[in-house]
């Protein structure tokens, strides 16, 4: 959760600078006549506003679905409760005894792994996975890092894998060297629509 409030407040601090630069640039404007440059300038400054305030609003509406949400070890057993659909969840409690193996796995970037129970008779097995309040019939629980830090998550992922017993597998690396690869920047792509943005319309005014 802590992770999506920082996110939001940045993107609302980056919101509020573009709303000021463009309201300068606006100013300029109506200052100095019509002319590209200011024009340009509010135009991107407005619509990076519009998309920073939309990311917020997105991050907000994710807070409030992690907001009785919880990831906890307790002293025989992982306890689980995490968005799995827009106004539905899905929870766990797997006992340590009756995990078979661990799985690490990285998706989009998000860091997250799946535990899966070993194969017994119903009546024997204490662990169970809900999808809402409904049991599913399923072994494997993907366990996501929706909203926390990869630094605690990995902290909690680490105390998993030392509190199970020795027979369990763990598919995984030493470090979670995947979790933190820095995931492909589209910067370049920004920017490439940004000079487009700029310099199409300015020969177009040229040519006149």
């Amino acid at each position: 959760m802590y992770k999506l409030m920082d996110y939001k407040e940045t993107c609302l601090i980056r919101a509020g600078i573009c709303i000021g630069g463009a309201c300068i640039c606006t100013v300029l404007l109506a200052c100095r006549g019509l002319s590209w440059e200011p024009l340009y300038l509010v135009i991107l400054l407005s619509g990076t506003a519009l998309f920073l305030f939309r990311e917020a609003i997105e991050a907000n509406d994710r807070i409030m679905q992690t907001k009785d949400c919880y990831m906890e070890l307790e002293s025989d057993c992982l306890v689980v409760r995490q968005p799995q659909k827009k106004e539905h969840y899905e929870a766990c409690r797997i006992f340590f005894d009756e995990i078979e193996k661990i799985v690490e796995g990285s998706k989009g970037g998000e860091a997250e792994f799946y535990v899966v129970i070993r194969r017994m008779k119903d009546q024997d097995r204490k662990s169970f996975i809900l999808f809402d309040d409904t049991e599913k019939e399923t072994r494997i629980f993907q366990v996501r890092s929706f909203g926390y830090k990869k630094e605690e998550f990995q902290k909690l992922y680490r105390k998993l894998r030392w509190e199970v017993p020795g027979r369990v597998r763990i598919f995984g690396t030493r470090k979670q060297s995947a979790w933190f690869r820095k995931k492909k920047g589209n910067g370049w792509k920004v920017l490439l629509a940004a000079v487009c943005l700029y310099g199409i319309p300015k020969a177009f005014l040229l040519l006149l």
